[in-house]
């Protein structure tokens, strides 16, 4: 894949790479795109498509802002016999969107996406009971950098706060149906945009400026292409977390956001005493030499070499997929 990636023309590189964000709405997008890179609306359209057979791309829609959802990474040590079984039933449940196998006594880590803490809780007690296993819940306490992209060229990195939400449409309005059609993904044909407005009942016109106003009010993070970063031959991702003094922390989370390469940098709250730190991100890298040498970088740079902290490698990735509403966990 990675070679398929480097040998790309100028125009169909930007279009993976620059419109994870930004995507064009409006009843043709694709022709708009192709309008701006120099290609066809066909042109466009087989790109992606292609694209998304292979699994390069996920989807082409949005990604949810964590401010509006009860969200949460967990993390459990499973024994190794068990661990293939657990992973699957842990993938089937719908609240769970990411699933790794990761490098570490604990190893098993996932996210889980609910629509309120009540659904959140009920959803660990579940895994629990189901497993007879300890799942260490570690909320997001403030994001730093969150889910703009994942860039395929080096360059000035750019950054944006995390905007606050007022949550989720209410469960049954035109506005929470769209949110569910739009987390589904776009249908990759001529006007995407024209089914949505069909299954939920209205204007295709009202779809498109509820999707911006979904991007104004903080709900959306982004709209666009969204990347499996594997396929691009992106196989080293390691989640690094340190444990940083209180007082500290926001100095240290904004500092480290800022670094090129840092796809994600957050605050989580600690479980202890099993889990203690609470400053997480991630690096993405072609192989782990890269990612190592990038991780202590960033401690010399920043001054975190005397810090707590650990690596930790994913080995597996069991599942990957954006957020679901409206699901509850399955037996």
């Amino acid at each position: 894949m990675v070679a398929l990636v480097s040998d790309l023309s100028p125009s169909a590189f930007q279009l993976l790479n620059a419109w994870q964000h930004g995507f064009p709405l409006e009843p043709r997008p694709f022709r708009k795109l192709g309008l701006l890179l120099g290609l066809s609306e066909q042109a466009v359209m087989d790109y992606l498509q292609s694209w998304q057979d292979q699994g390069i791309i996920s989807r082409i829609g949005p990604v949810l802002n964590p401010a509006c959802m009860s969200s949460t990474l967990v993390g459990m040590h499973v024994p190794s016999k068990d661990l293939n079984t657990v992973a699957d039933w842990i993938s089937a449940l719908p609240a769970v969107n990411h699933n790794y196998e990761r490098e570490h006594a604990i190893n098993l880590w996932f996210v889980l996406t609910c629509t309120s803490e009540q659904e959140r809780q009920a959803t660990l007690d579940h895994i629990a009971e189901r497993t007879g296993l300890l799942p260490l819940s570690l909320p997001m306490l403030r994001a730093y950098h969150i889910d703009l992209g994942f860039s395929l060229s080096s360059h000035t990195k750019v950054t944006s706060p995390v905007r606050l939400s007022n949550g989720l449409p209410a469960s049954g309005s035109t506005e929470r149906k769209l949110l569910e059609c739009s987390l589904q993904g776009l249908e990759i044909q001529a006007e995407p945009f024209k089914p949505w407005a069909e299954q939920i009942q209205t204007s295709e016109k009202q779809v498109l400026q509820q999707l911006r106003s979904f991007l104004e009010q903080g709900i959306f993070r982004r709209f666009g292409v969204v990347l499996r970063h594997r396929k691009l031959g992106y196989s080293a991702n390691a989640m690094c977390v340190w444990t940083v003094d209180k007082h500290r922390i926001d100095t240290v989370g904004e500092d480290l956001a800022k670094q090129d390469g840092i796809t994600l940098c957050y605050q989580r709250q600690p479980s202890l005493p099993h889990w203690n730190h609470n400053l997480f991100c991630m690096i993405h890298g072609k192989d782990r030499q890269h990612v190592l040498a990038h991780h202590a970088e960033l401690n010399s740079r920043l001054g975190l070499s005397q810090l707590p902290q650990e690596v930790l490698f994913s080995t597996r990735c069991f599942k990957q997929r954006g957020a679901l509403l409206g699901l509850t966990h399955d037996d």
